[in-house]
């Protein structure tokens, strides 16, 4: 289990390696939801979302001898960037495997920072399992792209900044997908303020976490289907499980069309670019959590790289 003091240790680690984002206090959601209403602008983050913070602070602890044998991960998207950059960074060679319909730009954007990638699978699952095959051919480093100890510290770094910053926070609203940003926030945040609720946030069609939450053992599902990518998980890890078992207050499920609504609502009403996954939490307040008079609640944004066409075509429609 990862405590507060990993996530301290973290936060000096990537101390001049990644954007300190804002919080920032939003009077028209405050309005409109009758309570005190913060977000955390992880879409301002150097690779446009909050992966960096794990893979960096994963990275940087290689040793010299893992550093000549490289690294490879599988990643929907935001993961293989994060990967990618710190890689450009510590001057590694990386290997990104990922789904065969990936987010193009996303997918331009590792490229141009010169790592490797294979296209392979209909999902991150299938991705993971060719790139784990590879690993072990290679002796490359794996990096995970939420089940590991020092991936979760580096997110909960988010959570650190956010209670530092905004201390009277009553509740966070936190998106998940394999659970590393959920389980690393949350052990930060009940540790500075054990009271604090912690609410994450899944699509519909994938909901592997929240029905692990609930039931209190691991679910895997079959198949996942979200406009989300970065929500689109099969099952939590190990780890990520018992954090948020033990961390996490509440669960909600949220629908792909809420998700888009959430997107339309940052972009035309608050001028904020969010990825379908960093609206789950957008989502989740404007459809499902029903806050006390004036609560204080914290909303992250937990990227912007959501593809052109993408947001052109909402947009457009209107929804």
């Amino acid at each position: 289990m990862i405590d507060i003091e990993c996530i301290h240790d973290a936060a000096k680690v990537l101390k001049g390696l990644i954007v300190r984002t804002p919080t920032v206090f939003s009077p028209v959601l405050s309005e409109r939801a009758n309570a005190q209403i913060f977000l955390k602008l992880e879409n301002l983050q150097l690779t446009g979302a909050f992966k960096i913070r794990g893979a960096l602070n994963k990275m940087s602890r290689l040793t010299s001898s893992e550093r000549k044998s490289g690294v490879i991960t599988a990643s929907s998207g935001n993961h293989g960037l994060a990967v990618s950059y710190g890689a450009k960074v510590l001057d590694l060679e990386a290997t990104v495997y990922v789904p065969e319909n990936p987010n193009l730009e996303k997918l331009a954007a590792i490229k141009a920072l010169g790592a490797r990638v294979t296209r392979v699978g209909k999902d991150y699952e299938e991705a993971y399992g060719k790139a784990i095959e590879n690993q072990r051919k290679t002796g490359a480093v794996f990096i995970h792209a939420f089940d590991d100890p020092a991936i979760v510290a580096g997110q909960g770094t988010t959570g650190l900044e956010v209670l530092q910053d905004h201390p009277e926070l009553d509740t966070l609203i936190v998106p998940v997908g394999g659970g590393g940003l959920i389980s690393g926030i949350a052990a930060a945040a009940k540790a500075m303020k054990p009271e604090i609720r912690v609410i994450g946030v899944q699509s519909e069609g994938a909901p592997a976490v929240y029905e692990s939450w609930r039931r209190g053992r691991i679910v895997r599902k079959k198949s996942v289907e979200t406009i989300a990518d970065g929500l689109a998980s099969r099952q939590p890890g190990d780890l990520t499980f018992h954090m948020i078992q033990k961390y996490v207050d509440e669960m909600f499920l949220v629908t792909d069309s809420q998700i888009c609504q959430a997107i339309l609502f940052l972009a035309k009403k608050l001028h904020i670019i969010a990825e379908p996954s960093a609206a789950a939490s957008l989502a989740a307040l404007l459809f499902k959590y029903k806050p006390r008079v004036k609560e204080k609640i914290g909303l992250i944004i937990s990227g912007g790289n959501i593809s052109s066409e993408l947001l052109k075509r909402l947009l457009n429609s209107g929804s």
